[in-house]
């Protein structure tokens, strides 16, 4: 790699005058003190830039700040232009010097006045500005939080303007307990980083309006879902309530609604929680009927929108007596709104506040979006009170089939089950159990979570038993197309009594009905309710309903399943034909590949399982690809798991899937490797860094060739062929605790051991040649040989990192050859001068090696031209091999120039 211009012009005056060797030594360490500073400038930069939170910011001031410079605390200030006033807007609590004092709730909830003592000496600067609080303590004017500040021990403060477009959008307020903390440097490198934390308090306030607007959508939206499900007027205003008061402020409500005349109007629903409850004439107020020209609805019939009132201003002798109430109440504003609509019916809605100036134009705004939602539900309360009263059980089932219909998954089922049944105050309980696979048994499927005997002795034994359907009680009820009713006690005098029945006993249950559930002839399960009323009617049509759900429910579960399987295969495919190895290219024919050959060729056709063992880059992927393209198994995908790169709190899920709702995060059914790999290969890359917790499971998956998702309940049998690889010493590992002996000996059937590069000098030149020619094609590049010296020195080098680090190193020199003839190979002791040593054991040369990559690479891991990109090694894997190996910034950092 070149120098840099400036160090050439150095080395060219060290050159000239020799005996000025020490002064240039210490200008070349000045140059390098100035190429950190940039380069923790960029850092910190590249911090800043990401920032897209409160906490991201505090991060960068708590942290990286003070890892450069000496101060207390940081509190960012914003301008509020209209009212030339400053306002706290982002603090970090934990390191503020007066976090104990009683003020600062206050202090952070108050605006301060630009022109002030304090802010008014920098607010229209360019640059920091910094002084002692003892010179401006005493001044008039200055604000509570500099004075509270300065008894705690302050002593310095520094105000850095952030501007935007010219003009200062807030401040940057830093303290010090010590004199001198702010000092030149400080300043300058502040300076440096104001524009982009202007950016970034710019961006943080933009997301948090967005945020704030994204809330209220989902308030609101939240509060039209929850009002499109109130069939009752006590309801309407319940659902207000709860959802409206987290956008506005309000104490209590009021709907009123318009007579068929249009010349008076009268209370159509009060607020549960009305105050006016309290008074011995509320109940007058709801039933009296007010003139529309009583100054209070003829101020809202003439407006578009919501009208904001002044209670204060009426006459209380000549308003109604619900305003006379409510104002008794404490009430002194209210908005009220007509409820916009296109039908007859004419509402509007009233909110009360106890304090003038609470209902601003925001607050209009939100009450005005909701009130379509709002007319929406009490026209729909309004028009169907009459139907419901008199054809309940009608209604009943049509909000149960409304439900049913959106129902996609078990659980949007059990829910959709759970709030019909409730509905049926008759009902103290159900379960619902499924046919299995094997037609044989019955599996609990949903129940009814809320009911009180799910804590009861033998109730969870029930709930996770299969039990045998030809019982006496299950095939009575599959034979019937009538409900059967079931009396406890006498079932319990059977000769032979189902577990589950003695279950029912022990619980105190009476009487149970037992319903099939069954699409056209095909039985899917039975519906067990306990009650002491039955309605025929309703409950055949919930059975009805409830089949078709169970049914659209396993067909979907059954798409969803294969939809994943068609996904991940299609991912695998991608992966195989993009990878960059296939079977046909295994490049090598020395006596060494010739015996991995045999080996292949002989394990190739059995379903044995096989253990590549061998170091870094030795190519066991390809070889496991060669034996799964060879094998019966050929016309499946082969699915590979790397086990270096998964944290070990997934591996388990990426290995056996997990149902829905199994832990937090499982928002839907995964499907693992094992089920993906069913009458295919597995390949298990990395198998020695499995943590010891899941060699248990994998062991005795492949021993009995079955398990379960995390969180089901269905045993899943595969067929999979086992192919895992490590470039570790099992044996070692195992006597080290490390590895399970019992899994080594699993796994290893069929050992394959991969030789080293560096001994199969023989291959060095055809597997080089091969690169060459594949690196040229790829980048059109016209290197058509290799120099006899450059494949001296090929054949020469220990190759630690194996045949993957030959193609890096042939890729990165045909990039840098000029010609068509390969001169020059940059293997790592032209750069650093060193070889590596025969004498050094297996991980001191992978140290070596890595380390000296990322020398290359500039300390660079990640990302193209990274050291894991040079390497051919996930980024994961490279940390977890220098953290292994003890590899520090410093190792690879302190030399570089």
């Amino acid at each position: 790699m070149e120098k840099p211009g400036f160090l050439t012009v150095i080395d060219d005056f060290e050159n000239q005058l020799t005996d000025k060797k020490n002064f240039l030594k210490v200008l070349k360490k000045h140059v390098r003190c100035y190429e950190n500073e940039k380069e923790v400038l960029l850092e910190l930069s590249n911090d800043i830039t990401q920032v897209r939170t409160k906490i991201d910011l505090i991060t960068v001031f708590s942290s990286r700040l003070k890892s450069l410079f000496y101060f207390t605390h940081a509190v960012v200030s914003l301008v509020d232009k209209q009212q030339q006033t400053y306002y706290p807007f982002l603090i970090d609590r934990e390191a503020l010097q007066i976090k104990h004092r009683d003020e600062l709730p206050s202090l952070l909830a108050s605006r301060f006045f630009l022109d002030d003592p304090f802010i008014g000496q920098a607010h229209g600067s360019d640059m920091p500005v910094s002084f002692l609080l003892d010179d401006i303590i005493h001044k008039p004017g200055i604000p509570g939080f500099l004075k509270v500040n300065y008894e705690c021990g302050i002593k310095e403060a520094m105000i850095v303007p952030l501007k935007s477009k010219m003009e200062t959008i807030g401040h940057v307020l830093m303290y010090s307990d010590r004199i001198g903390a702010f000092s030149d440097d400080f300043k300058a490198f502040i300076s440096m980083i104001s524009s982009q934390l202007s950016s970034a308090v710019s961006n943080i306030k933009i997301n948090e309006e967005i945020e704030f607007k994204e809330w209220v959508n989902e308030v609101l939206l939240d509060i039209s879902n929850n009002l499109a499900t109130v069939r009752h007027r006590k309801d309407l205003l319940t659902v207000v309530n709860t959802g409206l008061k987290k956008l506005v402020k309000f104490t209590h409500n009021v709907m009123t609604i318009l007579d068929e005349a249009g010349e008076n109007y009268s209370v159509y629903v009060t607020d549960p929680d009305s105050p006016t409850k309290k008074f011995p004439r509320h109940v007058a107020a709801l039933e009296s009927a007010n003139p529309v020209n009583d100054g209070i609805y003829s101020a809202a019939s003439g407006c578009d929108g919501p009208v904001v009132l002044d209670m204060t201003t009426f006459d209380l002798n000549k308003v109604p007596l619900w305003f006379k109430l409510n104002y008794a109440a404490g009430a002194r504003e209210m908005v009220i709104n007509l409820l916009p609509g296109k039908t007859e019916l004419e509402l509007s809605l009233i909110l009360f506040a106890d304090k003038k100036g609470t209902f601003d134009a925001a607050a209009l705004n939100i009450v005005e979006r909701i009130s379509s939602q709002l007319f929406t539900a009490a026209s729909n309360i309004a028009a169907n009170e009459e139907i419901m009263n008199k054809e309940r059980e009608k209604s009943f089932l049509l909000d149960f089939s409304h439900d049913i219909a959106a129902v996609r998954s078990k659980h949007d089922f059990s829910v959709a089950v759970e709030k019909a049944v409730k509905k049926l105050s008759s009902v103290k309980g159900y379960i619902i159990r499924l046919i299995d696979n094997e037609g044989g048994t019955t599996s609990s499927y949903v129940y009814d979570s809320t009911t009180i005997f799910k804590n009861a002795p033998g109730f969870k034994q029930m709930i996770a038993t299969r039990f045998d359907i030809k019982d006496g009680i299950q095939d009575k009820v599959l034979r019937s197309t009538e409900p059967i009713l079931f009396i406890t006690d006498q079932e319990m005098r059977r000769p032979v009594v189902p577990q589950y029945v003695r279950t029912w006993s022990d619980m105190g249950l009476r009487k149970m009905i037992g319903v099939a559930l069954r699409t056209g002839s095909k039985d899917l399960g039975i519906l067990f309710m306990e009650t002491d009323v039955v309605n025929l009617a309703i409950l055949k049509g919930i059975c009805a309903q409830i089949s078709t759900a169970i049914s659209n429910v396993l067909v979907n579960e059954q798409l969803i399943t294969y939809k994943s399987m068609l996904e991940v295969e299609n991912d695998h495919l991608k992966e195989q034909i993009n990878t960059i190895y296939n079977s046909a290219e295994i490049v090598g024919s020395g006596p060494e590949m010739q015996q991995v050959y045999q080996l292949m060729s002989i394990v190739a056709k059995t379903n044995s399982t096989v253990l590549l063992m061998g170091e870094t880059g030795t190519g066991k992927e390809l070889v496991a690809r060669g034996v799964h393209k060879s094998s019966p198994r050929k016309d499946k995908l082969m699915v590979k798991v790397n086990c270096a790169a998964l944290p070990a709190n997934l591996i388990e899920s990426e290995l056996f899937g997990h149902e829905r709702g199994a832990f937090t995060g499982a928002l839907e059914r995964r499907i693992g490797k094992f089920e993906q790999a069913h009458n295919s290969t597995l390949f298990l890359d990395e198998i020695g860094e499995l943590p010891l917790e899941l060699q248990v499971k994998l062991l005795r998956v492949i021993q009995e060739r079955e398990f379960e998702r995390i969180g089901g309940k269905t045993t899943i049998k595969v067929d999979v062929r086992i192919i895992a690889a490590t470039n570790r010493n099992l044996e070692e590992e195992v006597n080290a605790g490390r590895f399970r002996a019992d899994l080594y000996y699993r796994l290893n059937v069929f050992p394959i051991s991969l030789p080293p590069l560096r001994k199969r000098i023989a291959d060095i030149a055809p597997l080089a040649n091969y690169f060459l020619a594949r690196h040229c094609k790829n980048t059109g590049m016209k290197v058509t040989s290799i120099s006899a010296k450059v494949m001296q020195e090929l054949k020469s080098y220990q190759w630690p990192g194996n045949v993957r680090e030959l193609e890096h190193l042939l890729e990165r020199s045909v990039l840098l050859t000029n010609g068509s003839t390969l001169r020059e190979i940059y293997l790592p002791k032209t750069r650093f001068g060193k070889d590596l040593s025969v004498n050094q054991t297996l991980e001191e040369i992978e140290r070596a090696h890595i380390i000296q990559t990322l020398k290359i690479c500039g300390g660079k891991i990640a990302g193209s031209g990274g050291a894991a990109d040079v390497l051919g090694t996930p980024s994961t894997t490279l940390h977890a091999k220098m953290k292994k190996l003890k590899i520090s910034k410093t190792d690879y950092l302190s030399q570089a120039s």
